[in-house]
């Protein structure tokens, strides 16, 4: 049996469907219909049920997805220990944080950070979900949230501060007129989305979405206020601000998996991370 049939059944079972399994894992629908096919074959029997809108095991299949999880789950942990183990500052790492950080604020700094390590690799995943350290999606994580969990290393990195941003045209207009642009999504229910309703007090909000570049260019476009993120001058240009009112800062946590701890490749990059937040600098 071929164990790569075992690892799409492992991630089917968390993910639920076909579809889900498929964007765990960055290939198509097909491949992974290929691979529980075979897989069936090899058993003689179906594991799944093939639903319109998801995919669940049957009980051999459940039966078969626990221990296929418990080999994936250590095959992962022996790639984490056989990183941390490597004395050279070489091989990949792979970074996951958010959008926004990773665009403005870290990708403008890696010339520098490549010619200092140029045989290290960086796979940057601008995903605003929290991928899983322990799954083997990231090494190393940038978050908005404290992480939990006893299998990470955490270290607070600074805080992130948000202000009220708006075209020329759009400041112009009096405060009362005033329209808004929203979180939609996964920051719906997010700190800076309750601090903004409470500032606009009932007046519209003209747009809702859940990606701060569309934020920027809707307000840019001139449709409305914006919350963004301070600091980054080229994130906000063609913007003015409108207020000095702001929410309270946010902070931003690394977490490292603990079995990565002791890899310098992983180390290194942390470390530049840290230091792209002033008061990290700052301390040297």
């Amino acid at each position: 049996m071929d164990w790569r049939d075992f690892h799409v059944l492992a991630v089917l079972s968390s993910e639920g469907s076909l579809a889900g399994a498929a964007r765990a894992l960055g290939v198509n629908h097909a491949t992974i219909s290929r691979r529980i096919a075979s897989l069936e074959a090899d058993v003689g029997e179906p594991l799944v049920r093939r639903l319109a809108r998801s995919t669940p095991l049957t009980e051999k299949g459940r039966e078969l997805a626990a221990i296929a999880t418990e080999m994936l789950t250590s095959a992962q942990r022996i790639e984490r220990l056989v990183k941390a183990t490597g004395s050279s500052l070489s091989g990949t790492v792979r970074l996951t944080a958010p959008p926004v950080f990773v665009s403005e604020t870290l990708i403008p700094t890696l010339p520098s950070f490549r010619r200092l390590h140029p045989h290290l690799r960086l796979i940057l995943s601008s995903d605003a979900q929290l991928a899983s350290l322990d799954a083997g999606q990231a090494d190393l994580a940038v978050r908005l949230v404290q992480p939990t969990g006893r299998q990470n290393i955490v270290r607070r990195l600074g805080e992130i501060t948000y202000g009220l941003f708006a075209s020329v045209d759009h400041a112009a207009l009096p405060s009362e007129d005033w329209q808004f642009i929203g979180f939609d999504g996964g920051l719906a229910t997010s700190p800076q989305q309750a601090w903004l309703e409470d500032y606009a007090a009932g007046r519209p909000f003209s747009v809702l979405t859940g990606d701060l570049y569309g934020q920027r260019a809707a307000a840019v476009a001139g449709l409305g206020v914006a919350l963004l993120p301070e600091g980054t001058d080229a994130f906000v240009s063609k913007l003015v601000s409108v207020s000095k009112d702001r929410p309270p800062p946010r902070s931003a946590w690394m977490v490292v998996h603990v079995d990565l701890r002791s890899s310098p490749a992983v180390r290194a990059v942390a470390d530049h991370i840290v230091g792209l937040f002033p008061k990290n600098r700052a301390s040297g």
